[in-house]
């Protein structure tokens, strides 16, 4: 199977040299590659592409595979993934120690000290 969203070459006009625009060029082609994969795909499959106005495959051209579907579903694939990466170092690794650790009767933003007299328990 003929995977046009890997056709690429990094030096565009071979010269020889890579420019700054052809780097940039490579970094779009990296962002759209997962929505490009998923258009081509669902391409693949005739009353889907018709229905979605898909042309990405070998007998209609590969108009679609720059268009706006590729680039929603790239970015819905892009954006989680770097919230998530984000998100890695910003976890804490130890929580802070309450006195009460039922979670009903923490407040939401400000933990309650341990020497609070009403939350101290009796033994």
């Amino acid at each position: 199977m003929h995977i046009q969203t890997f056709q690429w070459a990094i030096d565009l006009n071979a010269d020889g040299h890579i420019s700054l625009w052809e780097i940039w060029e490579t970094l779009r082609w990296v962002f759209r590659i997962p929505g490009s994969l998923a258009v081509e795909f669902l391409g693949q499959f005739p009353a889907i592409a018709q229905t979605l106005h898909i042309q990405a495959s070998a007998d209609v051209g590969y108009g679609s595979l720059d268009g706006l579907l590729s680039k929603v579903i790239s970015a819905l694939f892009w954006v989680p993934l770097l919230m998530w990466v984000l998100s890695l170092g910003n976890k804490s690794s130890s929580r802070p120690n309450h006195l009460d650790e039922n979670t009903n009767t923490q407040p939401l933003l400000l933990p309650m000290p341990k020497d609070y007299p009403v939350l101290r328990k009796h033994h």
